[in-house]
């Protein structure tokens, strides 16, 4: 929440900052009340959550233990009992005010107010003047839907224009004077008990944003107290004064120890948490010595000791050729075989072959490698070699003819070859691109979807154009190049 990225308002990023948080251990006395500048208290669906102690807090903690904690028959007589000392603190420390207050700035009820002064209040509560917008859509829609009430009460024929449209012409902090323009009355007139009672219900009306003001102390004040008040800590511009002390930061008592810094940006806090943790890992493991860490090629399975002999194979510095017996009945196992090529040793080649899955932009998927490379009848399998490590693989099918290459193009990247022969003779050439990414332990091959469909897609038409059964094809057309079907299968 304190990340340069977050939406959190600056107020509130230097309150969290200014929290001291607790340890582990001591944690739980913020149960009892505020600790290291956090306390816990009830949610609106009466699970323990914490946050900031600030002037809300205490206050909320208050109403759930005094009132709201008590059986709902008995609610509405201590909420009136308390009604001063309520009013009085949702003005002063909360984040939803006490709606009633005449033009003069007296503390009053719904009753005591005229309609000018209610839609006057709606809007210095809802309409955020120096950001000229309202705090939710759905608010603007009350304040219609109550001026249009006003007008049903003031007048006494329906008129031409029906005010709702004449507010479009209007600033929002203008709409009271043009009620009172239109209909002098409503600067005077006291609201009935019906129309009480009618603004009470649109306030909780199902379907619109949780309000923020407290029109009533009734049976619903706990929903009307505590309803979705996450938002207007994210949103300070509508909270009265903008002041920070009045919402409710969520905030977990030990995690708060550890924003130290407003605006920190996200890379800075991610690289402090990974270099701490590498950091105790050393001192765990190696004393802090980073010499004696051992250096690996990639972090994944040791390569197997027993590998085959089951195939004719010539090996120099530079290859490894290994042919494979004509006879199905004599070929090696398929994990053994693809020990075999990946070799003694980590490398590139091993992850391509002994890696299970492969990351394709956020989704893994089987190493479609292993059926490739699959032992079938009569292949010679060539690994080439630079300085003991793999550079190159060439796969030769019992026809003599190329069937795939793989190699690398630089430190991270690998290329995939596969040799296409039409039924004309010619040879199709789909060259796939993978990143080796040696410290992503679960699958340290990565591909790009978007990007390799593309090159299928045009392999599939080059196919087609020496297809010559196949249908009349344009490079620009891809209805006709919809028509033809292709399967690639890694087999």
């Amino acid at each position: 929440m304190v990340a340069q990225e977050a939406g959190t308002p600056l107020a509130v990023k230097e309150l969290i900052v200014a929290a001291a948080g607790t340890s582990d251990s001591e944690w739980h006395k913020t149960h009892n009340g505020g600790h290291g500048g956090v306390a816990s208290l009830l949610t609106e669906y009466g699970e323990s959550n914490h946050a900031l102690d600030t002037r809300a807090v205490p206050f909320i903690r208050d109403m759930q233990l005094n009132i709201l904690s008590q059986p709902r028959n008995t609610q509405l007589q201590l909420l009136l009992a308390r009604k001063d000392e309520i009013i009085s603190r949702l003005n002063s420390d909360y984040m939803r005010p006490w709606f009633g207050r005449t033009a003069d700035g007296r503390v009053v009820d719904l009753e005591e107010m005229t309609y000018a002064e209610v839609i006057c209040r709606l809007v210095e509560l809802m309409y955020v003047t120096h950001q000229q917008r309202w705090v939710h859509e759905s608010h603007l829609k009350l304040v219609v839907d109550f001026i249009s009430r006003c007008e049903c009460r003031m007048s006494a024929t329906a008129a031409e224009i029906p005010i709702s449209i004449l507010l479009n012409k209007v600033e929002p902090t203008a709409y009271a004077d043009t009620v009172v323009r239109l209909y002098p009355g409503s600067k005077t007139q006291l609201l009935t008990s019906e129309d009480v009672q009618f603004f009470v219900q649109l306030c909780k009306r199902r379907g619109q944003k949780p309000l923020p003001f407290i029109p009533v102390l009734d049976l619903d004040f706990g929903v009307l107290l505590l309803k979705d008040t996450v938002w207007q800590s994210e949103d300070l511009a509508s909270v009265v004064d903008q002041d920070p002390q009045r919402v409710g930061i969520q905030q977990g008592p030990v995690a708060a120890q550890y924003s130290t810094r407003t605006d920190e940006p996200v890379k800075d806090i991610i690289d402090g948490i990974y270099n701490s943790h590498v950091a105790a890992f050393l001192e765990r493991l190696h004393h802090g010595d980073e010499s004696s860490v051992p250096v690996v090629e990639y972090i994944g399975a040791e390569p197997a000791t027993n590998l085959l002999n089951q195939m004719s194979a010539v090996k120099t510095q530079t290859e490894h050729v290994y042919r494979l017996p004509a006879d199905s009945e004599l070929l090696p196992g398929h994990h053994n075989w693809l020990e075999t090529l990946a070799g003694p040793s980590k490398s590139w080649l091993r992850a391509l072959l002994t890696t299970p899955v492969i990351a394709q932009d956020a989704r893994l998927t089987d190493n479609h490698f292993q059926r490739l490379l699959r032992p079938r009848p009569g292949r010679i399998t060539t690994v080439y070699f630079d300085n003991g490590q793999p550079i190159s693989l060439q796969v030769v099918g019992s026809s003599g003819i190329m069937e795939l290459e793989l190699g690398r193009i630089d430190e991270n990247s690998i290329v995939l070859t596969v040799h296409h022969e039409t039924v004309s003779g010619n040879v199709v050439l789909l060259k796939l691109e993978y990143s080796y990414c040696r410290g992503c332990i679960l699958a340290p091959i990565h591909s790009s979807k978007v990007q390799n469909d593309e090159v299928i897609r045009q392999f599939y038409i080059e196919a087609a154009r020496n297809n010559p059964s196949a249908p009349e094809t344009k490079p620009d057309d891809p209805e006709s190049e919809f028509q033809l079907r292709y399967d690639l299968v890694f087999d």
